[in-house]
């Protein structure tokens, strides 16, 4: 269902920017608020009505003494407070879900502004967060945060109040995966500028490489989607993707050239879905958007401080132009020996000290900690005080016609209709 809400959502998009583009006008301002207003109305066509949420524009203030600049639009609940003899808000940090900012070309020097001014909400939610006032004493399910986490990392998450037992690395991934959970979702919508998707990366690392070592931009500066025209810089900090470490260094920022306003709308829905536990028309389809990789950081810790190494995986403008916009999602193939284990689990978690667990895999593997290893890298399996446990609530285990096991998570039925798919005489 997703899937049609955007391509509806973008035939609008791209019928509606042809006009614009074409409309005989050359006063800047007001060409921008055209734009503003097209996007207005397509973030208005993708919201549940039924939330009461409103789009405005205006600044985030903590409540104090923050004030962002002005920003293009922002989905905001509850009550913001209006400038007089103006159509612009002041809305509270904590009751802005989503801020957007507009560009009809976005090339560098517009990348860098919206980058530098969608920072801005990052900057008023942790000031709000760690010194402001907390009046409402508003419940917050941390549980996606702690499962993102042990996905990312292969690692179990500890409660909150316990994350000291982690490395300082560690820490820093894990108060950046809670970060992401709470801020402001922060999209750039850009309808046109660079070329091609090799060249809207290259334009965001050469604005990195100039900022220098030490400069404050660290993963929650990033905005979670980059919108140019066909092609998209798409935020893999979980909610809704996640992709687990390799090397040590944390795949934190992917490309693609899928429809951008699925991207869109899975990062908004997502949203919606953990602030108002509503459920959204998610479909089952098991195409998925095709994602490059791009941006990889390694949390680096000091005694002073803690930061961030990126390096980039520079793929050539051809190798990205072969890469698919989509790919299908199918299960996890698994040995016999995991399948065995995968059974275990969900009864419950397992024991790496058990001795007949120990005799078990290590028949087949060469010892404990590379079979678990093995388990922690389907994603569907973290590994912490000596045990093994499961990153998600609805695992499938299964065993194909063809004689393979497989194992998948199955929230939205998606593993069902792989199966029709490959196998339709079952």
């Amino acid at each position: 269902m997703i899937k049609t809400v955007a391509e509806l959502l973008q035939s609008f998009m791209q019928e509606e920017s042809k006009k614009l583009s074409e409309y005989e006008l050359k006063h800047g301002p007001t060409i921008g608020d055209m734009y503003e207003g097209l996007s207005t109305e397509l973030l208005n066509r993708s919201i549940p009505h039924q939330l009461n949420l409103q789009l405005v524009d205006g600044f985030i203030t903590d409540g104090a003494d923050f004030l962002s600049g002005q920003i293009d639009c922002m989905l905001v609940r509850g009550e913001g407070e209006q400038i007089p003899y103006t159509k612009s808000f002041k809305w509270h940090v904590k009751d802005v879900l989503a801020v957007f900012e507009v560009k009809k070309n976005l090339y560098s020097a517009d990348l860098i502004n919206s980058f530098e001014k969608l920072k801005q909400a990052s900057e008023g939610y942790c000031k709000y967060l760690f010194e402001g006032e907390h009046s409402d004493n508003k419940f917050v399910d941390l549980s996606p945060s702690y499962q993102t986490f042990s996905q990312l990392t292969g690692i179990k998450s500890p409660p909150y109040h316990e994350r000291e037992i982690l490395s300082k690395e560690n820490e820093l991934i894990y108060t950046t995966v809670f970060m992401e959970q709470l801020m402001p979702v922060k999209i750039v919508i850009g309808y046109d500028g660079f070329a091609s998707e090799y060249r809207l990366r290259e334009g965001l690392v050469n604005f990195i490489e100039a900022q220098g070592a030490g400069s404050g931009y660290g993963i929650p500066s990033f905005p979670q989607l980059i919108i140019c025209g066909e092609y998209s810089l798409v935020k893999a900090a979980g909610l809704p993707y996640t992709i687990p470490m390799r090397d040590g260094y944390w795949d934190f920022l992917l490309s693609s050239k899928a429809n951008p306003v699925l991207l869109m709308l899975e990062f908004i829905w997502t949203k919606l879905s953990l602030e108002f536990d509503v459920g959204l028309p998610w479909g089952d389809d098991i195409e998925m958007e095709g994602l490059n990789e791009f941006l990889r950081a390694k949390p680096i810790v000091t005694e002073e401080q803690g930061g961030w190494m990126f390096k980039y995986d520079k793929l050539s403008k051809a190798t990205l132009e072969q890469r698919s916009s989509v790919i299908e999602w199918h299960p996890v193939e698994v040995d016999t020996t995991m399948f065995v284990i995968f059974q275990h689990l969900t009864q419950g978690e397992v024991s790496v000290k058990d001795p007949d667990f120990i005799k078990f895999v290590t028949a087949d593997s060469d010892n404990v900690e590379e079979f678990i290893e093995k388990m922690t890298s389907t994603n569907y399996v973290a590994f912490g005080s000596d045990t093994l446990s499961l990153t998600t609530k609805k695992l499938v285990i299964a065993t194909l016609p063809d004689g393979r096991f497989v194992v998948a998570e199955n929230n939205s039925g998606r593993f069902e209709q792989w199966l029709g798919k490959h196998f339709p005489k079952i």
